[in-house]
């Protein structure tokens, strides 16, 4: 496609509603087609013309040949050059009608002069048209006092320059009408799209303002909570002189304080997410995203996740099968999505498993995912007004969020009861892939 042309391809967005004369319209620019169809269809009529000579017993000149193998080829190109297909065929009919009055090459000059007006520039068109009419006035200027000796047979009468100007002035008429049109539902298209893009931006920004609304809330609420467990285990530790209280006073602390990381990491990254725009929703990111401000969880923090488990009195057992991955980006983003499986999955051991006195975690390494297995021995009962498991957590989002994640990262997450016979509690079971899609992406 030329520089001169103002032809789209179609692009993906909201669009003006095109009618079937538009949507074919649009096939006719767009197909190879299009550019063909004319081509054959000028040289059929050519080759019509010079066998009807033929067949009529007429003597059909070599520059005829020479001119109308020319003249179809050009159109070939008319898209690519515009101006100079034009051109090309204004002096083919020039000497067409210098040669024998004969207007034999106006079809392919029409078809040039439709595509000039349709997709060229202002300039061009007005050049086009100019030089259009400058060499359908050279015949019958040439011969206003009478054929030029040795060049023209006879003279050109003004009513050819008329009909070639009445047919130039019909395509002139035709094809500024389609580029109106054609202007006219680009401009649409843009309109639409433009209103699309402020209406994203629209949602970007409330977006925005809501994970900022969420970011004060767990900062100034939360974390505030979370500070005063912190202070307040703090003042008690070793005030009780029994050891396993000031054991458990320690473990609130250390809990308390994994739990305010956690939660000053969750809070930077809503502050520092992409969909923050600045005051005026222009779609500028207020402020780059900042390092994690708490450890990366992973593999080795896997064991103090079974601390905390048997500081409640369950007893929890870690078997593991195959290699982990090696110490790389992926198998780091594997091991901090592994370790969410089974904080969450302990969690919900803690808080939901009745009568539950072990936990098992089990995995299993293969060379394209590692398996997930979390088990206990709780009480499985099944209310009567419900078909839910009364240790499942039914309202919560843990394993709602969680399950969102994995499937995203290419991974499966399932839960229910054990149905090992014998075997009682629930069971979680996740797969996670070894190449996680995101990081690969990124």
């Amino acid at each position: 496609m030329s520089s001169t042309s103002i032809e789209r391809l179609p692009e993906a967005g909201p669009r003006v509603p095109r009618t079937r004369l538009d949507r074919i319209a649009e096939w006719y620019r767009s197909s190879p087609v299009g550019t063909w169809g004319m081509v054959v269809i000028n040289a059929v009529l050519q080759g019509a013309g010079i066998v009807l000579a033929f067949s009529l017993g007429f003597n059909v000149p070599m520059i005829k040949f020479v001119l109308t193998a020319v003249t179809g080829l050009s159109l070939i190109w008319r898209r690519r050059w515009p101006l100079g297909i034009v051109i090309v065929n204004n002096v083919a009919l020039m000497i067409k009608m210098i040669k024998s009055d004969s207007g034999e090459f106006l079809l392919p000059l029409l078809i040039a002069v439709y595509t000039l007006i349709a997709i060229a520039s202002i300039r061009q068109r007005l050049l086009g048209i100019a030089a259009t009419l400058v060499f359908m006035f050279i015949p019958y200027l040439a011969s206003f006092n009478g054929p030029l000796p040795g060049l023209m047979k006879e003279r050109v009468p003004l009513s050819d320059f008329m009909w070639e100007g009445g047919l130039l002035i019909a395509v002139l008429t035709v094809a500024s009408i389609s580029r109106s049109h054609r202007e006219s539902l680009e401009h649409g298209d843009t309109q639409l799209a433009s209103h699309a893009a402020e209406q994203q931006l629209v949602v970007q920004r409330d977006a925005a303002r809501y994970q900022a609304r969420v970011a004060a809330e767990l900062h100034d609420s939360v974390g505030h909570s979370l500070t005063a467990i912190i202070a307040l285990s703090e003042g008690l530790h070793g005030a009780s002189g029994i050891p396993d209280v000031d054991e458990a006073i320690d473990l609130v602390n250390s809990l308390a304080r994994d739990g305010l990381a956690d939660t000053r990491n969750a809070v930077a990254s809503l502050q520092s997410s992409p969909a923050l725009l600045d005051d005026y929703g222009s779609g500028t990111v207020t402020s780059s995203r900042p390092e994690v401000v708490a450890d990366v969880r992973g593999w080795d923090q896997l064991g103090d996740l079974l601390t905390t488990v048997r500081a409640t009195g369950l007893s929890a057992a870690l078997t593991e099968t195959g290699r982990r991955p090696s110490n790389t980006a992926v198998g780091r983003a594997l091991g901090e999505l592994v370790y969410i499986v089974i904080r969450e999955a302990l969690t919900n051991v803690m808080r939901h498993a009745e009568g539950a006195t072990r936990v098992v975690v089990s995995l299993d390494h293969t060379g394209s995912s590692t398996r997930v297995t979390v088990s206990d021995d709780g009480q499985v009962t099944v209310h009567a007004d419900s078909s839910q498991d009364s240790h499942e957590p039914s309202t919560g989002h843990g394993l709602t969020n969680l399950a969102s994640v994995i499937q995203e990262r290419g991974g499966a997450l399932e839960v229910g009861p054990s149905i090992a016979p014998g075997s009682g509690g629930w069971v979680l079971r996740a797969v996670v892939p070894v190449h996680i899609p995101d990081l690969e992406e990124a």
